[in-house]
């Protein structure tokens, strides 16, 4: 149980650092790495997103000018208007932020500090829609779904949100089913008039319950399939029912 300080010097401020010579201003989310060796912070109070390294304590900013706003950019030509909650891809190439005053769900590319805005509008609302289409009401966690697809935002104290990072795959296609036209009329015209054709019914006794097709018609089983004019030709005769 023993606790100890990673990073942060205690005084509120924005320094960059290690350990204790680095500042933050209202830390409120954090998100550790998929191999444990970084923790990224939503600094809330100074507007930024924060890499703290696990094994030294060293503080970089990973983006953020440290002034409130909205802009889109790389590192610190980027805004952000208190952080709030900050979820990583499982990949671990993409941090997702709840821009809490902002009203936006904003993406920041770990490699670059490159930030864009995922979905939200700007104005606080509760429209659903696509990228700006969409409104939030001050979003305060994000959580990522493990392929990475789909955020799960909470809003106030009662609502999720699902937003769609990657537009979902195709439905599956199928070759078309083609159905041939019916021959039962060109069937039934072959039967008149051929005195080929063997005359009389048959009963069919159908699988191990030994159900009863009677009164099958053999000319019209012969037309429709030469399978049965042959047997009948051969002289098969049916079994007695």
């Amino acid at each position: 149980g023993a606790v100890t300080t990673l990073a942060g010097s205690g005084t509120r401020g924005s320094a960059d650092g290690v350990g204790g010579a680095a500042q933050f201003y209202g830390p409120h989310g954090v998100v550790i790495s998929p191999d444990g060796s970084a923790l990224f912070v939503a600094d809330s109070g100074n507007h930024k997103i924060r890499r703290v390294e696990v094994a030294t304590g060293a503080v970089t900013t990973v983006a953020g000018s440290g002034t409130q706003g909205s802009t889109d950019g790389v590192g610190g030509a980027a805004e952000f208007y208190r952080p709030a909650g900050i979820a990583l891809s499982p990949d671990g190439s993409a941090l997702f932020v709840a821009d809490n005053s902002n009203h936006k769900i904003r993406r920041v590319e770990v490699a670059t500090g490159a930030v864009t805005t995922v979905a939200g509008s700007g104005a606080e609302g509760s429209a659903d829609g696509v990228g700006d289409a969409a409104q939030f009401s001050h979003p305060a966690t994000v959580a990522v779904s493990p392929d990475g697809s789909t955020l799960l935002v909470r809003t106030g104290a009662t609502t999720l949100r699902q937003v769609c990072v990657a537009a979902p795959p195709p439905p599956p296609s199928f070759a078309p089913i083609v159905v041939p036209p019916s021959t039962f009329s060109a069937d039934m015209a072959k039967t008149w008039g051929d005195a080929t054709l063997p005359q009389g019914m048959v009963t069919f006794v159908v699988g191990r319950g030994r159900q009863r097709l009677e009164h099958v018609s053999k000319n019209v089983l012969c037309v429709r399939s030469d399978y049965f004019r042959t047997m009948f030709g051969a002289g098969m005769k049916e079994r007695d029912a």
